[in-house]
């Protein structure tokens, strides 16, 4: 599937918030701890194929957490089936 779009070779805090990005997330990234970050004098840039690659790798990280996330609900979740499990506190 191609994108309508093409996007800058090198974005700035305002391309990030046109890609749907909010201003304060577009200037974390900038900040070059979560991304390498392009400087052109005072300014900062990211590379678009920096940020595709970044965004795949967020993307992949989130899946794992949510599927191991499930694994987890499901091995130490409570064993209905125990007796201790049918008493109700106040």
């Amino acid at each position: 599937m191609k994108n309508n779009f093409e996007l800058p070779m090198m974005m700035s805090a305002k391309d990030l918030q046109s890609m749907g990005f909010s201003r304060s997330m577009a200037y974390r990234l900038l900040q070059g701890d979560l991304i390498p970050v392009v400087y052109i004098g005072k300014r900062r840039f990211i590379r678009h194929e920096t940020l595709l690659k970044w965004l795949e790798a967020q993307e992949q990280t989130n899946q794992s957490e949510s599927t191991d996330g499930l694994r987890n609900e499901e091995t130490t979740g409570p064993d209905e089936d125990d007796p201790e499990n049918d008493q109700l506190t106040f």
